[in-house]
């Protein structure tokens, strides 16, 4: 029990009602349908489907978002933005795909090689969170439920 990478399963899916505030992570697949106010990292990959709102930075290999995430997003694979997607944030990836539809407001960092972005992820992750928390303690006064 003590080896991550000997541990298998089906994942973490947050459904549609829930609201989850703080750190989820988790090594193998991640699902968010509800709301997450905080860090969502997994080692394999997160997907954020149209009824989901993620407000904090999302790290994993491969990303796939279909709802809406306001904070930074370090894919150390792929991320995709499909055309229900919203990302306002920076973006940090090595392949970058944004469908027709979505919406896309940030910075995106494309490194050569994926090393340097592992290296970057793990470096940078923690105080991109800081960052976040900040950045998200001004937007939430103008946020409509």
């Amino acid at each position: 029990m003590g080896d991550k990478k000997n541990l298998s399963g089906p994942g973490t899916i947050v459904g549609a009602n829930v609201k989850l505030v703080g750190t989820l992570s988790d090594a193998n697949e991640i699902v968010v349908h509800g709301k997450v106010e905080g860090e969502v990292i997994s080692e394999k990959s997160v997907i954020i489907s149209e009824t989901a709102f993620v407000k904090g930075p999302v790290s994993a290999e491969m990303v796939q978002i279909a709802g809406e995430v306001h904070g930074s997003i370090v894919a150390t694979g792929k991320l995709e933005i499909m055309p229900t997607g919203k990302v306002f944030g920076s973006t940090t990836t090595k392949d970058l795909n944004i469908r027709s539809g979505a919406v896309f407001v940030g910075k995106s960092n494309m490194p050569e090689q994926s090393k340097e972005l592992e290296l970057k992820a793990e470096e940078e992750m923690p105080e991109e969170a800081k960052k976040e928390k900040e950045e998200n303690k001004k937007e939430t006064a103008y946020e409509i439920e």
